[in-house]
């Protein structure tokens, strides 16, 4: 038995995720229990497996694999930056992984055969070692790295801009409105806004499908993203950030802003967002959020980066054993703790806007009739039929029509808040531009006490100019 193929196996099997998450005592002791578990079980198996030279090799090349993956994060690193790539050719992204990882163990299979199988094993353990002890050190990936911060505020605002983005939510002219269904949608979405005084726009629209295109242009008054001067966006440096909004005039109107974002734009680098909170999956105790305890340490796990870790996750949600707190999944099944933290700033008066964008109701669905979460409706929704997928698009809808209802019935002296509702584009079902272009936007200013109906057909950046006065 060789003892640097034990160490291979310790310095492979390490669950280095435990280290950037927010785990719990009791979480991290289960997890070193069932590490310690499996490394008496190596010992012992490769008694046997020494006696065999081709399983042996097998083997450990099998773990090598495992530990390059889970040290480097190669489906974060490799998969995930060509998502669009490899679904043209794949219609499940987890299929370039599995082809990934069977490479590398083919490539360290047949370099053990080729080669003195001692002397490679140093240069292993060396790797293994090397890697590990960066990652022990390096906070890249660390929860805390997620944006949260609170400044001090000493100033006390009667009125509030409310800004509201419903990623991937459909307009009234959209193909999910086309169907029975969609109709009863829009006879919701109007009630809604007489409800409460708003103006509403059916016929508006983005001048992109591109999130980032589409919200950029928007906040800085402009019709489409090439006509802002400067660098409005770069790809973050940060792990858990995808892009950086590093221009923002919208913005530069009020003195202190609260925003509440997801992962894929980060709008808190501007000088006068005093208080920023992002979904953080492993803080969940700031929105006084819970999770079970298997859910936490898989969707931890997952997080991380590792293919392996992201099939296990992807295949325990498939057969509903765990939630997926991870975005966009978490912000639906903590909808009601996120909207509820929302509020609160709102109430506070601390806060001259308040800027809320989140993934809902954007793919994968979640939500059933009751606009309950539910795991498995999030599952496979790239097999669904045009049909179903309009369907359960109108479903989330209507639940977020439920769920901005829920909010302004919370807000007091409503008349204090100016509030914008809009989505960035439309639900991207198809390629048509009623589905990937229709949006909503509705509108109610300081003091305003009627309802009205805008016939004008208008782009959404054209709107948000017009009704904030650049």
């Amino acid at each position: 038995m060789n003892t640097k193929d034990n160490i291979i196996f310790f310095l492979s099997f390490f669950p280095i995720f435990i280290i950037k998450s927010n785990l719990k005592t009791l979480e991290l002791s289960i997890i070193i229990i069932l590490f310690v578990g499996l490394c008496f079980f190596n010992f012992f198996l490769l008694k046997i497996l020494t006696k065999f030279k081709i399983t042996r090799i097998l083997y450990k090349s099998a773990i090598l694999t495992y530990g390059i993956d889970n040290h480097l994060g190669l489906f974060n690193g490799l998969i995930q930056p060509n998502t669009g790539f490899f679904l043209k050719h794949f219609d499940i992204v987890y299929i370039p992984g599995l082809l990934l990882m069977i490479f590398i163990c083919l490539l360290i299979f047949f370099c053990q055969l080729k080669l003195n199988e001692n002397n490679l094993s140093k240069i292993f353990v060396v790797t293994l070692l090397t890697i590990l002890s960066f990652n022990i050190f390096d906070d890249t990936k660390s929860y805390k790295n997620i944006p949260f911060f609170e400044k001090e505020i000493d100033k006390n605002y009667n009125k509030t801009t409310f800004v509201m983005i419903w990623d991937e939510m459909s307009g009234l002219e959209s193909l999910s409105s086309s169907t029975k269904i969609g109709n009863e949608v829009n006879k919701n979405f109007k009630s809604l806004f007489k409800k409460y005084n708003f103006d509403y726009f059916p016929h508006a629209y983005s001048s992109s499908d591109n999130s980032v295109a589409s919200i950029t242009s928007l906040l800085n008054f402009k019709e489409k993203f090439e006509e802002i001067e400067g660098k409005a966006v770069s790809p973050s440096r940060n792990y858990f950030v995808e892009y950086d909004i590093n221009k923002n005039l919208f913005f530069q109107k009020f003195e202190s802003i609260s925003v509440i974002q997801n992962i894929h734009m980060n709008y808190c680098k501007n000088e006068n967002v005093l208080k920023c909170y992002q979904y953080n999956p492993l803080k969940l105790n700031i929105l006084n959020a819970e999770t079970d305890m298997l859910s936490k340490i898989i969707s931890s796990w997952a997080l991380n980066g590792s293919i392996v870790g992201k099939f296990i996750w992807r295949s325990l949600k498939q057969l509903n054993l765990i939630k997926s707190i991870l975005e966009p999944e978490g912000e639906k099944l903590f909808i009601g703790n996120i909207l509820d933290y929302t509020t609160k700033d709102l109430l506070s008066k601390k806060f001259d806007l308040v800027f809320m964008h989140l993934l809902v109701p954007h793919k994968p669905y979640g939500f059933n009739k009751e606009c309950k979460y539910e795991t498995k409706l999030s599952n496979l929704n790239i097999f669904m039929t045009k049909e179903e997928h309009i369907s359960q698009h109108n479903i989330e809808r209507n639940c977020v029509i439920k769920l901005i209802d829920q909010v302004l019935k919370k807000v007091d002296l409503i008349d204090n808040y100016k509030i914008i509702i809009f989505s960035d584009h439309g639900s991207r079902i198809t390629k048509n531009k009623n589905s990937s272009l229709s949006t909503i936007f509705a509108y109610k200013d300081f003091t305003k006490n009627n309802y009205n109906l805008r016939s004008e057909k208008s782009s959404i950046q054209t709107l948000f100019r017009m009704i904030n006065d650049e």
